[in-house]
């Protein structure tokens, strides 16, 4: 870059003027808001001063310049000056923001004006009777038109567009004139066209489940569920679309594309998610705001140390209410348990949605969908903030467990100074922190300051575009060169007291065990680096990449063997090494299965060799929206058996293998790189996890906490004392009570048909958790807790759920109300006990809640009392009425209540199952219910169920099995 700013006046003829020097490189240019002849110019460094363009004196009569230094870790992305020329603002590419004014009160613009408030027009008071007409009530006050008020003269009859001639006509058609002639190729009548309707093209995706289950119901007499009938999944064969051999990946695979939920009526739990992923992996949903960082999260996941480190976090008692690693660690849980299952990470990004910072930060998802909108930016910035946002939630100062070997602990600060031993960093510093010593010396008086920092994310920063070899470098030279600067500045020195030409550097004292990357490829020429570079493949592959192959969704390639053997070269490295000599950093890759250099094998603390782990890219085909994807790399310990490939795609909920080039090439111009993480390959040997905190705390079970200032002082449920302890196979009746933060989004077809959006978006508003077995206390609940929320609530769903206003607000509540966190760990530790929970239609409820819970782990009453060939499940309000004569949900929910109903449910089938007359009480509780059509109806007239055993035949079939335990 050349180091002068070039000045010319154009007043009368183009004149060239004297430059002015600016040693660092001129990157950013104002000119002076009231000074007509002064500019502001500034460098990426940070560097930046005020001339006079018109009484520039250069050589050794010039004036000493005043240079400035900005204090950054960072580079500047952006400056400006305000119109009154008393403020200065910069920003760096770490997101902070340097404010610079020459006086304590100061003016942005100096002719503001106070804001005109329009006139507040007074409603017309209207009394209405019950004679009154509704043309009474008035429109609302306009001063002009309405649009939708058009002119006679503008309103035009509009029609089909024509239908295209058919080509045989044009073909033998003849001119006279200017008029055609051709035959009738008989095809169509005479003196008729026919109006062709505009065919919506089909979404390649499964049918609901509802509608699988009544298909099989018609096709057959085979009972939905029974295992010795035909299984039918809703899946087809290449399910997510066929994929062609393409060793560079040029075309994007069907898969990689945006996959969205689709509702019916019965909401998202009607959507086949298992259409999309056969693997034992979980994947993410969408429906939730923020959800792109659900590649990331995937990729946090299959970080084996942070996932015990989050898992050891959520064992001990956590003051903070929304505490990011705390919900990690909840969802780290969820997908371990998965087992393949859809999952959702609601509770974390609703945590994220609270913090200011990140709001403040551009962070969120935008509500309007937009096409521009870079994902990839949004990425590299989230992965930052998320990633210092733990760091501080796991750092406990003079407190931090010792969990890495290679810990660099003694570092030399200054030249020719004592070795300063450094206190144990966080567990995230240790993990993903890069020991880096910045160092600024002054150039007058040698004054040195230096501090430790542990950046957890390496920014690439790409050569100009003015480089010539830029096309030539190779990824690590890239990626040393944004570890390891050094460069000449102008800054402040305490000692001389006045700006000095400054040395500042970066050395790199310690390696992290997992190291994220930031691509930065925003742009297109960033983009062409990565395109240009790699890789370039093989004849073998070229000429296998001409056969079509038809493959199953869920399964790679079936020629994964001879692309594995025919691997290209890629210009991003499977495996580079990492030493440190001195001051000085080397980097190289390393082709895996070739014999490593010696001086990659050295002591841990300064030799490292990384592996690629995964890749986070923004993907977008030709007209859709961007959307991001992980490729990850799955452990050996997690990995499935006789897998030909450890690769796997993670597009939300759709989860399948891939094969190594889609990972290695960048060739095609659908996908751009954003975060890359590489982790070393002996990182297990050089962690000593069993450190970390391993006693679990309790002592929420045993405690009644309330943040409502006047809690009820004598409550419904009485918590458990240390004897009542839960093990595995406790009872435990729980119910859950809702409300509503968004309304549901439906649309009405021409047809009057309805079709569902956006489903609602409901949060646990009360919890209540009964003791279930036999004893003294059988049926008293122990946990009620009320849910505060900060989140505006749009329906209290009083009918269904018994709240009302005022019942979740901390001033006004008269019971035991807890923040979510809180909530969810109790049910959480009680999961995590083996205690077995009953209830009645329990698994929209933990959807809800989002805690994935064990099926040997749920006895839920709509289940058991249901006949398999039938789609009714009965409700829990008509069985209390049928079966224990009593009356519930009169006038509105209680969870209380509906535990305890399941509950005792749950005993009556035991003790029909053991009197052997459970078969025939269920088709009485069916016969009841059509004859009153599923109404409570007059007791007298309908008939109850019999104790005394009969149809023993039918209680044997596959009918009525429900595969739960019989006490």
């Amino acid at each position: 870059m050349d180091p002068l700013v070039k000045v010319y006046d154009i007043r009368m003829s183009v004149r060239t003027l004297a430059p002015i020097p600016f040693p660092s490189g001129p990157m950013f240019l104002k000119m002076h808001p009231t000074l007509s002849t002064t500019c502001l110019v500034a460098s990426q460094t940070g560097q930046f001063q005020m001339c006079d363009v018109s009484s520039l004196i250069m050589g050794s009569y010039a004036a000493p310049a005043q240079f400035h230094q900005i204090q950054s870790s960072s580079y500047i992305t952006a400056m400006d000056i305000s119109s009154s020329a008393q403020t200065l603002v910069f920003a760096d590419g770490a997101g902070f923001i340097y404010q610079y004014a020459d006086r304590e009160d100061f003016d942005v613009n100096p002719y503001s004006l106070p804001i005109t408030q329009p006139d507040i027009v007074q409603p017309l008071t209207t009394t209405m009777k019950d004679d009154s007409p509704l043309s009474s009530v008035g429109m609302p006050y306009y001063t002009e038109q309405l649009l939708s008020v058009w002119p006679n003269n503008k309103v035009f009859e509009a029609g089909t567009l024509p239908t295209p001639i058919d080509e045989e006509i044009i073909k033998n058609m003849k001119t006279i004139d200017f008029v055609g002639y051709a035959p009738n190729p008989g095809n169509i009548h005479r003196n008729q066209i026919p109006r062709k309707k505009k065919m919506v093209p089909k979404k390649n995706g499964p049918k609901f489940r509802s509608e699988q289950e009544r298909e099989l119901l018609q096709s057959s007499n085979v009972l939905v569920g029974d295992e010795e009938g035909p299984h039918h999944s809703g899946r087809r064969s290449s399910s997510v679309g066929d994929i062609q051999l393409d060793p560079n990946v040029i075309h994007m695979p069907r898969y990689y594309q945006r996959v969205e939920i689709q509702y019916s009526k019965f909401g998202v739990d009607d959507f086949d998610f298992g259409y999309y992923n056969s693997t034992p992996y979980g994947g993410l949903e969408t429906h939730i705001r923020n959800s792109y960082c659900n590649s990331f999260l995937q990729v946090l996941f299959f970080i084996t140390p942070l996932r015990k480190i989050a898992k050891s976090h959520i064992k001990i008692a956590c003051p903070k209410d929304n505490c990011l690693l705390c919900e990690l660690g909840f969802l780290f849980r969820m997908l371990e348990d998965s087992k393949g299952q859809n999952c959702q990470a609601t509770n974390f990004l609703r945590a994220f949605s609270t913090i200011p910072q990140a709001s403040a930060l551009g962070l969120f998802d935008p509500e309007t969908p937009n096409r521009n909108i870079s994902f990839s930016t949004l990425m590299q910035n989230f992965t930052r903030f998320i990633m210092e946002q733990i760091h501080q939630e796991s750092n406990i100062p003079s407190g931090n467990p010792l969990i890495s070997k290679s810990l660099v602990r003694k570092i030399m600060e200054k030249e020719d100074g004592e070795v300063k031993t450094l206190e144990i960093p966080s567990t995230m510093q240790q993990l993903f922190g890069l020991q880096t010593l910045s160092q600024s010396k002054c150039g007058t008086c040698q004054e040195e300051v230096s501090r430790i920092t542990y950046p957890f994310v390496v920014d690439m920063l790409y050569p100009k575009k003015n480089d010539r070899k830029s096309r030539k470098r190779s990824f690590t030279s890239i990626l040393k060169a944004s570890m390891y600067r050094e460069n000449q500045t102008k800054a402040w020195c305490a000692r001389c007291h006045q700006y000095q030409p400054t040395t500042t550097k970066k050395i790199i004292c310690g390696l992290p065990g997992v190291m994220l990357i930031n691509s930065g490829a925003s742009n297109s020429e960033e983009a062409l680096i990565w395109r240009q570079n790699g890789p370039n493949c093989s004849k073998t592959t070229q000429t296998s990449a001409v056969q079509e192959t038809s493959v199953d969704s869920d399964q790679g390639s079936p020629n994964e063997d001879v692309a594995n053997a025919t691997t290209p070269s890629s210009w991003l490295p499977e495996r580079f090494g990492v030493y440190i000599n001195g001051s000085e950093l080397v980097i190289k890759a390393l082709p895996v299965g070739k014999e490593i250099p010696a001086e990659f094998k050295g002591a841990p603390e300064t030799c490292a060799i990384y592996e690629l782990s995964s890749t986070i890219l923004q993907v977008q085909a030709e007209e859709e929206l961007a959307h991001l994807v992980a490729q990850i790399k799955i452990p050996e310990s997690e990995l499935e058996t006789e897998v030909k490939t450890p690769w796997y795609l993670f597009n939300d909920f759709l989860v399948r293998k891939i094969r190594p080039e889609e990972v290695y090439s960048f060739k095609g111009n659908w996908k751009t790189p954003s975060v890359l993480q590489y982790t070393r390959v002996e990182l297990d040997n050089l962690l000593a996890l069993d450190v970390l905190p391993s006693k679990v705390d309790y002592s929420l079970l045993f405690e009644d906490r309330s943040v409502a200032q006047e809690p009820n002082p004598d409550p419904q449920h009485q918590v458990l004392t240390p004897d009542e302890m839960p093990k595995p196979g406790t009872l435990v009746a729980i119910d859950a009570e809702f409300v509503a933060l968004q309304q549901e989004e439906t649309e009405i077809r021409s047809d009057g048909t309805k079709s569902m959006i956006r489903p609602s978006i409901l949060t646990l508003a009360r919890v209540s958790v009964l003791r279930g077995d036999s004893g003294p206390k059988e049926g008293v609940p122990f946990i009620d807790d009320y849910i505060a929320t900060s989140e505006p609530i749009v329906d209290y769903l009083t009918e269904y759920s018994g709240i009302v206003a005022g019942d979740l607000d901390f001033i006004q509540s008269k019971h035991t109300l807890v923040p979510l966190k809180v909530a969810y760990k109790k049910l959480r530790l009680l999961v995590d006990l083996g205690c077995i929970f009953i209830g009645h239609g329990l698994n929209k409820d933990f959807r809800i809640i989002n805690i994935m819970v064990p099926p040997e782990q749920i006895i839920d009453t709509v289940d058991i009392y249901h006949i398999r060939n039938r789609q009714r499940k009965i409700s829990l309000r008509f069985l209390a009425w049928h079966l224990l004569q009593q009356d519930i949900q009169v006038e509105t929910h209680d969870s209380i209540e509906d535990a305890r109903t399941a509950l005792i449910l749950y005993k009556k089938y035991l003790e029909y199952k053991k009197n052997g007359t459970f078969g025939k009480v269920l088709e009485e509780i069916y016969e009841a219910g059509h004859k009153a059509n599923w109404l409570k109806g007059p007791r007298d007239s309908l008939s109850r169920a019999s104790s005394t055993p009969q149809i023993e035949g039918l209680i044997a079939s596959p009918l009525f099995t429900t595969g739960w335990p019989v006490q």
